[in-house]
């Protein structure tokens, strides 16, 4: 595709967004609404997939690369399990319309898609914001569940506050370099303000991404949020977060090395507080928000290279992450929150116990599993570029972490295959849309990892 056919698949999730909120006139209601939304993020996601094409528009604002092809297709084909998931589960009656929660998703899956391809500070912005506004509203989905609002609300407050402080950094790097366009930007001779500028702008980016010190969100926002909405909100904006900082550091981290000792700081204060806090919790969707905070920080590890090795290696990780999580996610709004509601799932559901322990290996990872593979190439992008022995320590920090985590993924193994039948063990109806969406995350999971040479092509690796 060239010139505006290349925004096609946004258009399709815009669309898709649009059915949802008129979802009372469609055929099959409510339901009928959101499958339709999940079959046009799918198409979306294969047009990008089939298309080879790249090119710019409106001016270098929007770029159209392997990378930007790579996200922009893992968003919207995530975006279709999560609504294809949604499509098959039953609503409780005092919870509001499936379709608001639809039509909240897919707007928030064009701002990713955006992002992903954004080389241009004013449609980086733009889009980011797009991308997380929407997630808000999902924290909070449940209106009459204070715990939801009282984290959507922290949610909102903290986003808020670092989207200023972002907005006041680019407003810095506009004046000290004159340019909005990435190809533009150069922070050589800027000085002080210069880094100013840059440190300003990563916070925002940081606080999305639920890096440390900024991760405090995301526990409570997790914890008092329906497990279905966390499995959208901690996972999709995060793949889009990913490759806006992977294309700001583009251009930034050549001019001011200094970002390289902050991100790598931040990438071993993440590890080390996401692993360890996650080991005592006992609500899963608090376990996930602890573990997403880990998996940022192994990210912030091969950002902090400046290579074109560990931009690849981010891009790659950030996807091979967020679809077993999302899909653990999923399970959990099916069987409960807690970590006793998963007891002798592998006796009530053997299939889906047996896809969890694959994501789980995944997150761990184990080969031959996307996480395997993304891991070996986040921890070996700083070894190659390490010009002092930090690095290097900093992925030995990483590599036991990850044995640390593995303690509290091993924690909901055990209780799917090894802990004592609930009293009144969660029911759930069988549903084929459901039942097909889970698969889908299983064979992505895998295929990642078996056919991943092209997917390092689009990388860059």
């Amino acid at each position: 595709m060239v010139g505006y056919w290349q925004l096609l698949p946004e258009g399709l999730v815009l669309t898709g967004a649009l059915i949802a909120l008129f979802g009372e006139f469609m055929p099959g209601g409510d339901r009928g609404a959101v499958r339709i939304g999940a079959a046009l993020a799918f198409s979306a996601a294969l047009i990008i997939a089939l298309d080879g094409s790249s090119g710019t528009l409106f001016g270098g604002m929007l770029t159209f690369d392997g990378p930007a092809r790579f996200i922009r297709a893992g968003v919207a084909g995530l975006t279709g399990v999560w609504l294809l998931w949604l499509s098959g589960r039953d609503i409780a009656p005092d919870e509001p319309r499936r379709r608001d929660a639809a039509a909240l998703a897919l707007l928030s899956a064009i701002g990713g898609m955006v992002l992903a391809a954004s080389t241009d500070l004013i449609t980086m912005y733009m889009a980011l914001e797009l991308s997380t506004m929407p997630a808000y509203v999902l924290v909070g989905y449940r209106r009459r569940d204070v715990a939801g609002l009282e984290g959507a609300l922290k949610y909102f407050l903290l986003s808020l506050l670092t989207s200023l402080i972002m907005l006041y950094g680019l407003s810095f790097l506009y004046g000290s370099t004159g340019a909005t366009l990435f190809a533009d930007i150069s922070l050589s001779g800027t000085g002080a303000l210069g880094l100013i500028a840059a440190l300003l702008t990563i916070v925002g980016l940081l606080a999305k991404l639920s890096a440390a010190p900024f991760h405090f969100w995301a526990p409570d926002a997790y914890a008092g949020a329906p497990a279905s909405a966390v499995a959208f909100v901690s996972t999709v904006p995060k793949i889009a977060g990913a490759a806006a900082m992977v294309r700001l550091m583009h251009v930034m981290l050549p001019d001011e090395p200094q970002l390289q000792w902050i991100l790598l700081l931040a990438a071993v204060v993440s590890m080390v507080l996401g692993n360890l806090s996650a080991l005592p919790q006992s609500d899963i969707r608090r376990l996930m928000a602890y573990s997403g905070v880990a998996h940022t920080g192994y990210l912030l590890l091969a950002l902090s290279s400046g290579t074109q090795y560990g931009y690849g290696a981010v891009l790659y990780y950030a996807v091979a992450y967020a679809v077993p999580s999302l899909a653990i996610m999923l399970v959990v709004a099916e069987e409960g929150p807690a970590l006793a509601d998963m007891a002798q799932l592998a006796a009530r559901r053997p299939a889906v116990a047996w896809s969890v322990v694959v994501w789980l290996m995944s997150l761990i990872g184990i080969p031959p599993l996307a996480g395997f593979f993304g891991k070996l190439y986040l921890f070996r992008a700083p070894l190659e570029a390490a010009s002092t022995p930090w690095p290097v320590a900093a992925v030995v920090v990483a590599v036991l972490v990850s044995v640390v985590s593995a303690g509290y993924y091993f924690r909901v193994i055990r209780q799917m295959f090894l802990a004592d039948e609930p009293d009144s063990p969660c029911v759930v109806p069988n549903s084929v849309a459901s039942n097909i969406a889970v698969g889908i995350a299983v064979v992505a999971t895998i295929a990642m990892g078996i056919g991943i040479a092209p997917l390092l092509e689009l990388v860059g690796l």
